[in-house]
């Protein structure tokens, strides 16, 4: 199916040839683009052994040994000016004992009076003045354990994997703190042995750089072991440690034991004692170091009550929303277990084989309601996760190993009738989840080979839940080459799945949005309603330039129609083939307008596995810092329209028509106390539908340990033809209605952080978010493959249709004989005024070292009018006087060092 897929969908479209010559064209331009290396010459550090002599964590860097340690200095500029001197001289001494590394820097000032020193909670970035510490311990060009920390004392610890990709979500155990005297400000670092992953040896050798940033000299970036822009990778480029004499890979085991109080009640109520609802929970996290460099973390009936709730979204389409992970168990080492299928940031950066807010999702099922006097309904708003489990690290011989497992509980629904009676139905079944994932490294990290193995079983009996699947399986392997000195990459991507359970389950896995094997003008897809089991494949195969100025990338990638990865992984559609090409310009030397700024170039298609032609199309962007450190940026969008095999949900494809839109963006200087930022975005296409989306900001830093934003976003809508329903006539047929649409959306974000010290600190959350639709003057599909709009669609006279009491189409009547000819059989749109308001406010105390004690309040409230109505202020009088739910909570836990 694949191949003929591309032999009647790429090869045998005469108009392609071009695009794909292209395709082969502009990367071999770009890979001609000189290279040339202008780093230093690897540079090296030596430890010094205490023996005995102690080392105080006070920042002050005044014992007697900081003066016998020899010193390392001459930083050099990769920002402003690549290459040159540090503007502000920095030395570093190492020194260790049994269980620490110590680092100790004195960042030397001309003027000490300008440091900027911003009190923020631990790991949250500002525009201040930093040094950090990143150690290779596994040296192996990959990996780096990176600390840092800013001129007011404020923690940042990460992960450094890949090379040259992050982990923010990474947390270690250790200590810092920072001194400041009259020649600029110090930094002293202790870092266990037992945070750090390596195999003992009598004579160790890390991979090791330190670099400060000074955001006032146009946010210049000095580095010990330097490389310039216009070389590849990040951990690769390390300077050395050596003198690590005796070190021994330590195994701690960390057991941190929670409490939770919790209690509840609506606004209502809320001064009747009776009225609140509270309880309490226990459970507890544990991380367990163990040697050759493995690491497992568990978590026992978690609670992540702190958590800030997802940002408010009223979704009209068909298709999943992608939520970033916010929980910290599943955060910290999540890119261990990530598997890839997607490239770059648009719409299918997120496709991957593992998504973990599928552990704990909120239920599935629907409450079943056996009498009609219902007095009280209970629903769980999240499955709980009973226990999970992660194995990850990184062996002496460059294999990486994540190995992750758990359980979530079967979740009920409780109905109250007025009689006194109740009832109860499942509504998420108990489930169990497993994924191995590893990867070997090649010639120091330049070459990677790697597969995983997810797999997720459900126990459906007695639930009254067959209409899930049973049994989900994923399986694929990927390989990353890097090659002339890390200048080029190939990288690629196999994965396969295999999904069971009953007919009914399986049959709504055909006939899902993500797929429609339904669709009655594709007669490479049918639907067999007796099959209990699906499989299918996806890949990617990308070829590109990543060092220089010049970079490109071209690639393809594949999911067929039966691709289901959504039980532990994210996928929005399938049936895709898809191709495209990137080129990129960077320029990092200052000039007389630009501190920096790049230009990119895309361009894009893609098809059905049925040779169908969904999109092809092309933008061009730029962004760039000016030299008043304000940012500016923008671009232009042409896509020229080919089918939609969703629109008609489940019925044929129809023609899209071609559309157009532009965004920008300007930014003001985010060093200032006061700061402001506008992005807004224009979206036209050929059926007159419009769209326009603006969001200003505001942020205000008034003290330094202060820190307020105000974030709107106004978006206006006017849709030519959205979806209202599927309906039937009197002989069979089924027609599908549309209509125009104006929808208008306004959202309300502030947030406010008072941060008391780096261990003491108060955040508040809240957004308001407000959206009307006025639904009008219905129109059928008449021809599906016209490209033009009044003859792909036909108008329904408003005389002939048949309303409901709440305005939704209730029914089609073209005779007016008072039996309706077309009548809707699907779920029918209509007006509808939401609006929902959302708050947390936190106050998380640290108090000693690992061990954090939170105390929430959060507050929601939500309504829902199926009427059209909009007006912002009111809207808005009226969101804030709902009856809001209220939930108190702490938490505390403590960390134990066994």
């Amino acid at each position: 199916m694949f191949i003929r897929a591309l032999k009647k969908g790429i090869y045998m479209k005469y108009r392609l040839s071009a695009i794909l010559l292209l395709g082969l064209v502009v990367p071999l331009l770009a890979f001609s683009a000189t290279n040339e290396k202008v780093s230093q010459q690897d540079r090296s550090a030596s430890a010094y052994q205490l023996n005995g002599s102690k080392i105080t964590v006070d920042g002050r860097l005044n014992e007697n040994i900081w003066d016998e340690v020899p010193r390392q200095g001459e930083f050099l500029q990769r920002n402003p000016e690549d290459g040159a001197p540090a503007s502000q001289e920095t030395e570093f001494s190492v020194a260790y004992d049994d269980e620490y590394l110590y680092v100790g820097v004195h960042a030397f000032d001309d003027n000490p009076s300008e440091i900027i020193s911003i009190l923020t909670r631990r790991d949250e970035s500002s525009p201040s003045d930093w040094v950090y510490i990143s150690i290779d311990s596994y040296y192996d060009r990959r990996t780096a354990f990176e600390f840092g920390l800013n001129a007011a004392g404020v923690k940042q610890d990460l992960r450094r994997y890949d090379d040259d990709n992050a982990d923010f979500d990474w947390e270690a155990v250790w200590e810092g703190a920072v001194a400041h005297d009259p020649q600029g400000w110090t930094a002293e670092f202790a870092i266990p042995f037992r945070e750090l992953r390596f195999n003992s040896g009598a004579e160790l050798t890390w991979g090791l750089n330190v670099y400060r940033e000074l955001p006032r000299n146009d946010n210049e970036l000095a580095i010990w072991s330097h490389w310039s822009h216009e070389e590849t990778g990040f951990v690769s480029n390390y300077g050395t440690l050596t003198g690590l004499s005796g070190v021994q890979a330590k195994q701690p085991l960390y057991i941190s034991p929670y409490i939770l109080g919790q209690t509840g009640a609506n606004d209502v109520s809320i001064t009747e004692s009776s009225a609140y609802e509270s309880l309490g929970n226990i459970g507890a996290d544990i991380r367990k170091s163990f040697d050759l460099g493995l690491t497992f973390s568990g978590t026992i009936n978690p609670d992540f009550g702190q958590v800030e709730a997802d940002p408010a979204e009223f979704n009209l389409t068909e298709f999943e929303t992608y939520f970033r992970e916010k929980r910290p168990f599943f955060m910290e080492g999540g890119n261990i277990l990530n598997f890839s299928l997607g490239f770059g940031d648009g719409g299918q950066s997120s496709n991957s084989l593992f998504y973990s807010r599928r552990i704990g999702r909120a239920p599935r099922g629907g409450v079943i309601y056996e009498q009609d006097d219902v007095a009280t309904v209970d629903t769980p708003d999240r499955t709980r996760i009973l226990a999970a489990g992660k194995l990850t690290g990184k062996l002496e011989n460059g294999l990486s190993i994540g190995l992750m497992s758990a359980q979530t509980a079967e979740e009920r629904a409780t109905v109250g009738y007025g009689d006194g009676s109740s009832s109860q139905n499942v509504i998420e079944p108990a489930t169990s989840y497993f994924l191995t994932r590893i990867q070997q490294d090649y010639r120091e990290g330049q070459t990677t080979l790697g597969g995983i193995f997810t797999a997720t079983r459900r126990s459906l009996d007695d639930t009254g839940m067959e209409w899930m699947r049973e049994n989900a399986y994923t399986t694929g392997i990927d390989f990353d080459h890097n090659f002339n000195d890390r200048t080029y990459l190939l990288s690629t991507a196999l994965a396969y799945s295999f999904v069971q359970g009953s007919q009914e389950s399986i049959t709504r896995t055909q006939r899902h949005p993500a797929r429609y094997f339904q669709r009655t003008d594709a007669d490479y897809l049918s639907v067999d309603s007796n099959a209990t089991s699906l499989s299918g494949y996806g890949g990617k195969l990308i070829f590109g330039k990543t060092g220089g100025k010049l970079n490109a990338f071209t690639g393809i990638t594949a999911t067929s129609p039966g691709f289901e990865v959504n039980d532990l992984g994210f996928i929005r559609s399938v049936d895709d083939i898809g191709q495209f090409i990137w080129v990129g310009y960077r320029h990092w030397e200052p000039n007389d307008l630009f501190l920096n700024y790049s230009v990119n170039l895309n361009q894009w298609a893609s098809w059905t596995f049925g040779g169908e032609r969904k999109s092809l199309g092309s933008n061009v962007n730029g962004n760039a810092t000016l030299k008043n450190n304000w940012r500016i940026g923008g671009g232009l969008n042409r896509n020229i329209g080919g089918v939609a095999t969703y629109h008609l949900r489940g019925g044929p494809s129809i023609q899209g028509p071609d559309n157009f839109n532009t965004w920008m963006y300007l930014a003001s200087d985010g060093r200032k106390s006061v700061s402001a930022s506008v992005s807004g975005n224009y979206f036209v296409n050929g059926d007159d539908v419009k769209s326009i989306n603006l969001s200003p900001s505001l942020s205000w830093r008034p003290k330094k340990n202060i820190s307020l934003s105000l974030g709107p976003n106004f978006r206006i809508m006017d849709d030519s033809w959205a979806w209202i329903t599927s309906a039937a006539d009197s002989i069979g047929g089924t027609h599908y209605i549309f209509s125009g649409m104006q929808q208008n959306q306004t959202s309300l974000t502030f947030r406010a952080d008072v941060t008391l010290s780096t261990t003491l600190s108060l955040q508040y959350y809240t957004q308001a978010f407000l959206t009307a639709g006025d639904y009008h003057d219905f129109i059928e599909v008449d021809d599906h493959t016209a490209k033009d709009f009044d003859k792909r669609f036909s108008p329904i006279p408003d005389d002939i249709v048949s309303l409901d009491s709440y305005g939704a189409l209730g029914g089609v009547d073209f005779d007016q004989d008072g039996t309706m000819d077309y009548v809707p059989t699907s779920y029918v749109y209509s007006d509808f005024n939401y609006k929902q308001l959302t708050s947390n406010l936190v106050l998380r105390w640290e108090y000693s070292t690992g061990s954090v004690m939170y105390l929430v309040w959060s507050r929601g409230a939500s309504a829902y009018d199926p009427t059209w109505k909009y007006d912002p202020g009111e809207d808005l009088q009226s969101l804030i006087n709902l009856d809001a739910d209220n939930i108190f909570l702490l938490k505390i836990n403590k960390l134990l060092n066994i």
